[in-house]
């Protein structure tokens, strides 16, 4: 295994670093030394780690052309998993005026669950969105979680009306959201014949 190198203390001359490493074998070793680096709080990797979010707000880092790293930082922070990572990606979301491809928006909607604190109210906002990009993201997300049984009984309720009249032109989200409609009429006839046990037992 190729010996990795140490990182610059500049966030920029690490990131270029990290671009010129992300698409070769040593990548998954960084990644992992990162990862546990993040997770121990180490001060230049998190000041690395703001870098590459404002680089790829900017354009300058796009998931075209560095997918690698950019996904990478995702994967760190969900693995780090406290509330500073979660806010850092929500905001990441949040503040996007470019479009990214819906497998960079699946990707951090898949692995949201993984975090413990959840806004699911703010998700909620985002999908109400007037901007299609961060609509299609919070519809995603919340899709994601009712898969993954995160929601209570009045979300559930509430995203069943809110699916129930979503369009968006710009983003092909129909299967996903007939999925989870289909799911979560599901629920409710299982709810249905549970308390029709409960009365005729």
């Amino acid at each position: 295994m190729q010996k990795l190198g140490s990182l610059p203390t500049s966030p920029l001359e690490a990131i270029d670093l990290l671009k010129s490493e992300m698409d070769q074998p040593v990548w998954e070793s960084r990644l992992l030394d990162l990862m546990k680096l993040a997770a121990d709080g180490d001060k230049n990797i998190w000041a690395l780690i703001y870098q590459i979010i404002r680089e790829a707000d900017s354009g300058r880092l796009s998931w075209g052309y560095h997918k690698s790293l950019l996904s990478g930082m995702v994967y760190l922070l969900s693995y780090v998993g406290d509330s500073k990572s979660y806010r850092v990606l929500l905001n990441y979301v949040k503040s996007l005026d470019r479009a990214i491809p819906i497998g960079a928006m699946e990707l951090i909607s898949d692995l949201l669950p993984t975090f413990a604190e959840l806004d699911v109210r703010e998700l909620f906002s985002i999908a109400s969105n007037s901007d299609e990009l961060k609509s299609a993201f919070g519809v995603l997300a919340l899709c994601k979680l009712n898969l993954e049984n995160r929601l209570s009984d009045d979300e559930k309720e509430k995203l069943k009306d809110f699916l129930s009249t979503y369009k968006n032109y710009k983003y092909y989200l129909t299967d996903t959201i007939e999925l989870t409609l289909e799911q979560l009429n599901e629920t409710d006839a299982s709810d249905m014949l549970t308390e029709l046990d409960g009365i005729f037992q």
